[in-house]
């Protein structure tokens, strides 16, 4: 995505305004105060509040759509590919986290018509490459086939958002298990991977 310097400064502004205060506390003025140029210079660029507002939700994912891109084009094993971009993908939701916050609240607190926003113009995009890499796998028969793939990105995806989500509860549960939410990712994918059942078990 290549963007004009003045683009830029407003999607970095927009984003900081809109992980603190949401979208209904941010104004189009605020913003362009923040970037340090004119309302009218925002509009230029962006003709609504709302399609600003899901520029910044789309740029947020920007990172893991190259990532998955180049996924698609190196050598490597299912298991590898796979276990890569799961890693990449929790720490890009920890270094994103006020922006990963208010996509969590947007998917909440929405409703139909935002939601199908979110899912037509911000997650789309990156839910198509992340199921082209497992199309990938399952043609060279790694991965199981009789599982349609959509529903496989949803739980790889998943999986990180619910480990960013509930750490702040998971660390603190009996047993001191949850110590390292980075290799709790790397066990709960290797389950997610392999299953419950003893068969995916590699002893």
């Amino acid at each position: 995505m290549i963007l004009a310097p003045s683009a830029t400064q407003i999607l970095i502004a927009a984003e900081k305004l809109f992980a603190k205060r949401g979208y209904d506390g941010v104004s189009m003025q605020q913003i362009a105060a923040d970037a340090g140029i004119s309302k009218a210079n925002i509009y230029h660029h962006f003709k609504l509040k709302d399609e600003l507002y899901l520029a910044v939700l789309k740029c947020a994912l920007q990172d893991m759509k190259l990532l998955l891109t180049e996924l698609q084009h190196v050598d490597g094993t299912s298991a590898e590919q796979l276990a890569h971009f799961s890693i990449e993908h929790l720490k890009h939701i920890n270094a994103k986290s006020n922006i990963s916050r208010l996509i969590l609240r947007e998917m909440l607190d929405s409703n139909s018509s935002r939601g199908q926003d979110l899912a037509e113009q911000v997650f789309a995009e990156y839910f198509s490459l992340l199921r082209s890499l497992l199309c990938q796998c399952q043609e060279r028969g790694e991965i199981r086939r009789d599982i349609d793939p959509d529903h496989m990105a949803a739980a790889l995806a998943g999986m990180n958002i619910f480990l960013f989500q509930s750490w702040p509860a998971l660390q603190h549960f009996p047993g001191n298990l949850f110590k390292n939410q980075h290799e709790s990712g790397k066990i709960m994918f290797e389950l997610l991977y392999n299953g419950f059942t003893t068969h995916g078990d590699k002893k």
